[in-house]
């Protein structure tokens, strides 16, 4: 096994400039540039969104179930890294391509592929990536100072990709080639890294897993994944969390520009964000360490929570200042949302081991890219619908309900998201203590030795997987 070192940590979790970066801009940008610079009615661009996430139901637990079974010198994983370097700037760049039509369905059909496209490649490489660090690392703390690291760098991306875009786009000549001049800039950024996540990381031996790429052998796994109670948790914290960033990364620039009249501060606003975040997550890595994984995520929910009552009362004539404090407010909750789920995902294929007697991290990446990708989908469709069911015409005035609309989705769109995080996060039961006695259960059972009948043993074991103890894994 290799050492951990700063490189390998740098190495590692540079990758995560594609995820932090891309799903940001995606989620600030591309609905405005459906609408407003491509021409694509409201609806019609909320369906691409969904369109694409329908064929990620399909594409992410496959590509989970095919990195578990990939055989090759460079591991499981890695080798996909190198596969997605080029594919990563080509179908990036073809986000952005403004097409030269007026017909709606010509508009539709050719950014319903190009999404597709998108996510296919992010899939292939995103589902090993999330999966690598449960096979590099074994250590329970050590994990979290990887993800703090990864998530780190996914914050700075965050901000490259939040205040930068625009800039680029306005310091071009034209509106429609300012955007294919940052997606060629944004698609370096996004490429590159993986060359040196290559070079700077292992994978640890595992046994080679036999069964056929089939559909009924992915929808047996897919399923089994749901036999974990600690993963459907996780989930419902993650996609809850996770919908509620994509609410208020997509509503920002329309509340900024229709509710307060000051859309030219858009790159400013969200930038003191994405600067909160970017601080956030090591401090939400500490008090990981201290108190727990999931204290971060409903600290960070209350203050989110109060930062948005804040925009209910905010009109043009609010003070200037107010708007940057509740997005340093909404910073710390969204990097909360962001930071705790991925830091616990390592720990939730340990659990299946013992379920089902297999290191399946493969699966559990595909599930949780799926997740993360329909959180933003749902949560895009929900808003083309309801802007164009509350009058919003792009570029133009907007009528008074229609920005009374607008406030109240910026509030009420998160905050039912961040209720069911906040819940579901306070059901999730696993520590250092427990994750130490379910691992030495494990190496006890593959060493041979007969399952525990120690009573804490079993009450560890059955709380994490919601398993009874005797119909547990038993490594034969």
């Amino acid at each position: 096994m290799k050492r951990s070192t700063i490189a390998s940590k740098i190495g590692y979790g540079i990758g995560d400039m594609y995820a932090g970066g891309a799903f940001l801009l995606i989620g600030l940008l591309f609905l405005n540039f459906l609408t407003d610079v491509a021409g694509l009615s409201p609806a019609l661009a909320g369906v691409v969104f969904l369109i694409g996430k329908v064929w990620d139901a399909i594409s992410d637990p496959l590509m989970g179930f095919i990195s578990d079974r990939t055989k090759s010198k460079f591991g499981r994983r890695r080798i996909y890294f190198l596969a997605g370097i080029l594919p990563i700037f080509i179908t990036f760049s073809m986000l952005w391509y403004t097409v030269a039509s007026d017909n709606q369905w010509v508009l539709f059909a050719y950014y319903v592929i190009a999404y597709i496209l998108f996510n296919t490649v992010f899939t292939m490489v995103m589902v090993p990536y999330n999966a690598l660090l449960p096979n590099m690392i074994s250590d329970y703390k050590l994990r979290t100072t990887y993800n703090t690291i990864r998530l780190t760098f996914s914050a700075f991306s965050a901000i490259l990709s939040g205040v930068l875009p625009m800039i680029i786009v306005k310091s071009v000549g034209t509106t429609t080639s300012g955007y294919m001049v940052m997606a060629f800039v944004f698609g370096l950024l996004y490429s590159l890294p993986w060359i040196l996540v290559f070079r700077n990381t292992w994978e640890l031996p595992v046994i080679e897993r036999q069964e056929k790429l089939s559909f009924k052998n992915v929808m047996d796994e897919f399923l089994k994944a749901f036999k974990n109670r600690s993963f459907r948790i996780h989930s419902s914290f993650f996609v809850a969390g996770q919908t509620a960033v994509d609410f208020l990364t997509t509503l920002f620039i329309y509340y900024l520009t229709y509710v307060l009249n000051r859309g030219s501060e858009f790159s400013a606003v969200l930038g003191v964000l994405l600067v909160v975040q970017l601080v956030g997550m090591s401090i939400h890595g500490k008090i990981s360490k201290k108190y727990g994984k999931t204290v971060p995520l409903r600290i960070g929910l209350s203050v989110w929570l109060i930062g948005l009552a804040i925009t209910l009362f905010m009109t043009e004539e609010s003070p200037g200042f107010l708007i940057y404090i509740v997005a340093a407010m909404s910073g710390v909750g969204s990097s909360a949302s962001t930071f705790v789920p991925w830091s616990i995902l390592p720990e939730i294929s340990d659990i299946d081991e013992i379920i089902t007697g297999k290191r399946r991290e493969g699966v559990y990446a595909g599930m949780s890219t799926l997740i993360r990708k329909m959180a933003q989908a749902v949560s895009v469709f929900i808003i083309g619908v309801v802007l164009e069911q509350i009058g919003y015409v792009a570029n133009v005035t907007q009528e008074a309900s229609t920005i009374t609309g607008i406030k109240l989705l910026f509030f009420v769109g998160p905050v039912i998201f961040m209720i069911i995080a906040f819940i579901a996060s306070s059901r999730y039961k696993m520590t250092e203590d427990k994750h130490k006695i379910l691992m030495d259960e494990i190496s006890a059972r593959k060493n041979g030795q007969q399952p525990s009948n120690q009573s804490e043993v079993i009450a560890v074991c059955e709380e994490l997987t919601g398993i009874d103890y005797k119909a547990l894994a038993t490594f034969k």
